[in-house]
């Protein structure tokens, strides 16, 4: 989730006023149903990277790698990468956890290795940029993971707020923009005006898109998942990456409540993790859109796998910590 001056003005403030204008009316959707549902995991949690200072705000955090997902087993971990929003500068940590570079990014969102290995970096996740008629400052930054002194250049300007990124098979990138909503982008870097048209749209209520501030985006087979920062059920969409207008529903999480989702990540082909910025990790099985809450006792900005640790993740917070989080299924 983007920020623009304190956590609590950014809860609090235009995002839920807006919220409550828009969507009053719109109906709750479906609940997970009971059949075949499995076991809540089991949640420890423990302190991986105390926070550097009291604004040191993790806003999102990703692994580089050495070789790519076609090489199989052998691939191995590389560099923590974390974005540091109220800072602007995005991180880099080596396996012994020592920082071995700070790139300059103004309001860093998400942090993604592409399939050409070049890390990319939203730039511009402020609520500042959220509401329609604001100018469309935000872009996607990319640089070399690799460099001893990384520089972001800019891949794709005309966004408003870009916040969580994923890319697909074809090497396609979607961006979660608090501002326009879900936005495709090809690999030369231009906005795939007609398929964007069709995606879910911020602040453009309806039965399905039942909040506002579109957030944490990843792909899992050929669908998108999509977090809504506010909305009356702690929304997840499917967003079918063929048919766009065709978004369902994949889970509400914290139906009946409203609920502040966050990022969200994959753990494999039917298990999503959710990021709460109360307090809380969600695990959502697709299949019977089972939802399962855990606490973690801080405010959740993002969530990614260990490489070849299908059980462990690091976990991002407002406050900076980065969280060692066990997931015993």
């Amino acid at each position: 989730m983007g920020i623009s001056g304190s956590a609590a003005a950014r809860r609090a403030g235009a995002i839920v006023g807006a919220l409550g204008a828009l969507v009053s009316s719109i109906a709750v959707g479906a609940t997970a149903t009971a059949d075949a549902r499995p076991a809540c995991p089991a949640v420890s949690v423990t302190v991986a990277k105390p926070a550097p200072s009291p604004t040191g705000w993790a806003e999102n955090l990703t692994y580089d790698s050495v070789g790519s997902a076609a090489d199989g087993p052998g691939v191995t971990a590389g560099n923590l990468w974390v974005s540091r929003t109220f800072g602007n500068v995005v991180e880099r940590f080596d396996e012994s956890g020592r920082r071995t570079a700070s790139v300059p990014v103004t309001a860093p969102g998400a942090v993604r290795q592409g399939p050409d290995g070049l890390l990319y970096v939203a730039s511009g996740d402020t609520t500042a940029n959220m509401f329609p008629g604001t100018p469309l400052t935000g872009q996607v930054l990319r640089m070399d993971p690799t460099a001893a002194v990384p520089r972001a250049e800019v891949f794709a300007s005309g966004l408003g707020m870009p916040n969580g990124m994923a890319f697909d098979a074809a090497g396609r990138l979607y961006v979660a923009d608090g501002n326009l909503g879900v936005v495709r982008i090809d690999r030369a870097g231009r906005i795939d005006e007609p398929w964007s048209r069709m995606s879910p749209k911020n602040l453009a209520p309806s039965a399905t898109v039942n909040g506002t501030s579109t957030n944490g985006i990843v792909v899992v087979g050929n669908d998108l998942y999509v977090t809504l920062t506010t909305s009356l059920t702690g929304r997840v969409l499917r967003v079918p990456i063929d048919d766009p207008a065709a978004t369902t529903v994949a889970a509400d999480v914290t139906a009946p409540a409203p609920g502040l989702l966050d990022d969200l990540a994959a753990l494999d082909a039917r298990t999503l993790v959710v990021a709460l910025t109360t307090g809380q990790i969600a695990t959502i099985d697709l299949p019977t859109r089972r939802v399962c809450v855990a606490g973690v006792g801080q405010p959740v900005t993002a969530i990614v796998q260990r490489p070849g640790m299908p059980n462990r993740l690091l976990a991002g917070t407002e406050g900076g910590a980065i969280l060692d989080v066990t997931l015993r299924r």
